[in-house]
């Protein structure tokens, strides 16, 4: 009988260099295959270049590698340099840049035909590299075995020099002054004649803006770092791309020129126009002209015109007569909400149809969207007050407008009212789900808060169900008919789940809604406005302000809200502008750097609430900055706050609501294997000996404690059991595979991955999938994760941990390698343990230790103990909770 061997799986890339791009082909037992490669366990065992698949996959998944028609991938060569040097090798792409030493010579006189240019390169290896080397853009083939990756710069320095062949005239004067440009760049010997040849070239433009009588008009701005302002400003720079300047010849670049011509056709900006123009500037730059715009914002506030937010308020003034005698007006306040004056009833003309008022030449004020409704119900509440009629104007104030500012009286008298009746929990008949208790209390807190008028921040812990809770208000206002039209600003990666989970739980709504991204969008407001739902982006909105801003939404929806934390940003300017009637802000991390992110978010949904940010820096971040009285900084913003602000976390009131969360710290303490505690040992000394950067040795401890082979790729290939770490994970998922559960595993670290990925392909016959960086276009992989029964693994970077992420099918979290700030950890952790989530939550800590317990990964564990409390405070901002400063005290002193 004979004996069966099974055959070995083997995955071979190939690297072709061609002219446009670096094609990989993939061959699976000789056969052509497509990106992501379908692998079986036991395949896995026998690929040798696991990790380099895994890198490939992702570079496929983030449109890096764009798929050809023949099978094949295409990498651009400029993509070389945003790849880590580590993962070029990976590749087989060198993972060090050679620079390349010139020597440009000429024939002929600068001007004449038969001027032509001679460029040779060299390395200190290969003398005539530009002899016998083959060169691909940025790679240079010196034999079959042996390639160079060169500089950016050099590369476009070759690249100018070859196309100066084909050019004359003036065109070779500007290719010539573009190829002296690039020579400062790189190690160039350039010979006598050429050096006398004074010449300079432009190849940096901007938009910068100007005011006359005319308005504002964009023009295009040269920059360059020797040549003063008169010379970049001269007319034939800009018309023609060519001066002669004091014996010095000037060129601009091709692509500037034509960005230049294209700045100099727009229409100047008049008028009504200006106001909108100083709110968002960048949206009145085409799509098409690929410039920079950082500093563009900031040339138009140098023009010095104010745009003022006109805020309505009613406030009762408690005196004799009670909170009847009231003060009514607006005040005129700047984009920090400081108040600049006051205005009394009649200050807008409410018969116009304009959306700002010019005060003088450089001043205009916004115009409320309400104005003619709060003027007609605040001109009947100067009348007799005993005729108590005024409540019934005040309440149809609170009840039919938005962003009204009103002070304590009146706030505490309206709530009495809306709490003396009977609020409905019950989310209408089209919304297809139960809610929770808490997800109750948070749909009527909706309705109450718009009933109210005013705007929320749902700040619920991540995994809370937020999105369903909004879905669920969405029902209501369907059923009342004020939906159309509600707009939901979202971050990209958002909106699929967003359109799944409506058509999951309110079908009804899906029906007739409008996704407003990409190249075909509408332009038109009032096909929009027809719309029940519309989603967008934030980088969409900002470009399409004008268009959106026309549209009278009735609801507002701001997604992962920090996206609005700036309040200096366009993106926060635009949307806090758009006209609506309600505005609801999600997100569960409202500070991240600063208070002021908090005071951003709260001036979204219901400005002027917490006075100018000036005033709420004065008030709580002086505190804040003494590190202490953290919790009566807590307790006083949301007194401030409790009428918008609904924040819950699954440690309070959540508790019993939800599966347990069982953290087993301290259980699966290992010793160092051999390896690892001589590397470790090793790493201490050259700290000590100040041969290593203590941030430096501390990333190497982090590695070596995760596996030796990530410090010594010798190592990658060792036993499990050489690994005492790794084989206290295979142990934790041996337990979860005999109570046929899921486990997700977090790391960082793409070697860590490769090796965990094999591991438990040898050790558990299963192929366990493994996500980097963003999950865009990993939604279909979670999809299969969560659906398949039994026992699986997933393992994941904490990078991906991010927005968006559901992956409650898996009840056990590792955290292989521990990420230095808990707030990140607890946001890894909340993948699995979140609404939806059935069973008990089991959170492991498998790390080396020491007899005197003060090894890297001990340390890390007791500061990040120290920390959870903290980070679990919404108050206090998480940069605040890295540890890496506190690490180099306990670890390396």
């Amino acid at each position: 009988m004979g004996i069966f061997t099974r055959r070995r799986t083997s995955v071979e890339i190939k690297l072709t260099l061609d002219k446009s791009y670096i094609r990989f082909n993939l061959l699976k037992n000789g056969e052509l295959v497509h990106l992501p490669i379908e692998l079986t366990a036991t395949d896995i065992k026998s690929v040798d270049n696991l990790e380099t698949l895994l890198l490939m996959e992702d570079l496929f998944f983030n449109q890096r590698l764009i798929e050809l028609e023949d099978k094949s991938y295409a990498l651009n060569y400029e993509d070389l340099y945003d790849i880590e040097p580590g993962e070029r090798a990976l590749l087989n792409i060198p993972s060090s840049i050679t620079p390349l030493t010139f020597k440009l010579d000429n024939k002929g006189i600068v001007g004449h035909p038969n001027f032509e240019l001679d460029l040779s390169y060299r390395t200190e290896q290969f003398p005539k590299l530009n002899l016998i080397g083959n060169r691909y853009q940025n790679i240079i083939k010196v034999s079959n075995s042996e390639i160079l990756l060169i500089p950016e710069n050099d590369m476009k320095l070759i690249n100018a020099v070859e196309e100066a062949s084909s050019l004359e005239g003036e065109e070779l004067l500007r290719q010539f002054s573009k190829i002296k440009h690039l020579a400062q760049f790189s190690d160039v010997e350039i010979n006598e004649y050429l050096s006398r040849e004074n010449y300079e070239f432009v190849e940096d433009v901007e938009p910068d803006v100007v005011r006359s009588e005319h308005g504002i008009t964009i023009k295009p701005s040269y920059a360059h770092e020797s040549l003063d302002e008169e010379v970049l400003n001269d007319e034939n720079l800009i018309s023609r791309g060519y001066v002669k300047h004091d014996n010095k010849r000037v060129f601009v670049e091709n692509k500037a020129k034509a960005t230049a011509a294209k700045l100099g056709e727009l229409e100047p900006i008049q008028g009504a126009d200006i106001p909108r123009f100083v709110e968002n500037p960048e949206s009145f730059i085409p799509e098409d002209m690929e410039i920079p715009l950082e500093n563009f914002s900031e040339r138009v506030k140098n023009l010095g015109i104010k745009v003022y937010k006109a805020q309505p308020y009613v406030h009762a003034n408690e005196k004799e007569r009670g909170w009847f005698d009231l003060d009514i007006g607006y005040k005129l306040k700047d984009e920090l909400g400081e108040e600049v004056g006051q205005e009394s009833l009649g200050f807008f003309d409410t018969d116009e149809d304009e959306d700002f008022k010019q005060l003088d030449d450089n001043t205009f004020v916004a115009i409320p969207n309400e104005t003619q409704q709060f003027e007609e119900y605040a001109s009947k509440l100067t009348g007799d007050p005993s005729s108590g009629i005024h409540s019934n104007y005040v309440i149809e104030i609170f009840e039919n407008i938005q962003s009204v500012e009103f002070n304590a009286p009146i706030q505490e008298y309206r709530q009495q009212l809306v709490d003396s009746n009977a609020l409905t929990k019950t989310p209408p008949t089209m919304f297809k789900a139960e809610l929770r208790p808490f997800q109750e209390e948070g749909f009527v807190w909706m309705k109450q808060i718009q009933t109210l008028g005013f705007g929320g921040l749902l700040a619920d812990d991540m995994g809370l169900g937020k999105t369903i809770q909004v879905i669920a208000f969405l029902t209501h206002l369907k059923e009342s008919e004020k939906l159309t039209p509600t707009l939901l600003v979202l971050p990209k990666s958002l909106i699929d789940n967003w359109r799944n989970e409506i058509l999951k739980f309110a079908p009804d709504l899906s029906k007739h809604h409008y996704v407003h991204m990409g190249a075909g969008r509408l332009k038109e407001p009032d096909i929009i406005s027809q719309y029940d739902l519309v989603f967008t982006t934030y980088d969409t909105l900002v470009r399409d302000q004008i268009v959106l801003g026309q549209v009278d939404w009735q609801f507002i929806v701001s997604d992962e809200a920090q996206k609005i934390k700036n309040p200096s940003t366009s993106t926060s300017r635009v949307i806090k502008a758009l006209k609506n009637n309600g505005r609801i802000a999600l997100t569960g991390t409202p500070v991240e750097n600063g208070l002021t992110e908090l005071w951003s978010i709260v001036d979204f949904v219901q400005p002027g609430l917490l006075g100018s940010l000036k005033q709420f820096k004065e008030k709580y971040e002086a505190v804040l900055k003494e590190g202490k009285n953290y919790e009566e900084v807590q307790q006083n913003l949301e007194n401030e706050l409790k009428l918008v602000y609904k924040r819950r976390t699954k440690k309070g009131e959540l508790e019993k609501q939800l599966p347990k969360k069982i953290e087993h710290h301290g259980e699966h303490l290992v010793q160092m294997g051999k390896e690892q505690a001589s590397l470790y040992r090793f790493i201490l000394e050259q700290v000590h000996n100040k041969q290593l950067e203590p941030l430096y040795g501390l990333q190497e401890l982090k590695k070596i404690s995760s596996h030796p082979g990530l410090v010594n790729r010798e190592y990658s290939q060792l036993k499990v059991k050489q690994v005492p770490k790794l084989s206290a994970t295979v142990d934790i998922l041996k337990e979860v595979k005999s109570n046929g559960e899921k486990a997700l595993i977090f790391t960082e670290y793409r070697e860590m991955q490769s090796i965990l990925k094999r591991t438990i392909a040898e050790e558990f016959k299963v192929n366990p999938m493994v996500i980097n960086g963003s999950t865009d276009s990993r939604q279909d992989l979670i999809d299969r994760f969560n659906e398949m029964e039994g026992f699986d693994v997933l393992i994941l970077s904490p990078k991906a941990a991010g927005v968006g992420l559901t992956i409650t099918s898996a009840n056990h979290v590792i955290h292989y390698t521990r990420w230095w700030n808990p707030a990140i950890e607890n946001q890894a952790t909340d993948r699995a343990y979140r609404i939806g989530q059935e069973k008990d939550v089991h959170v492991y800590y498998p790390m080396i230790s020491t007899e005197a317990g003060n090894s890297f990964e001990e340390i890390v564990d007791n500061l990040l103990k120290e920390k959870k409390e903290l980070a679990e405070n919404v108050i206090v901002p998480s940069k605040g909770l890295d540890i890496d400063k506190e690490l180099r005290e306990r670890v390396l002193l």
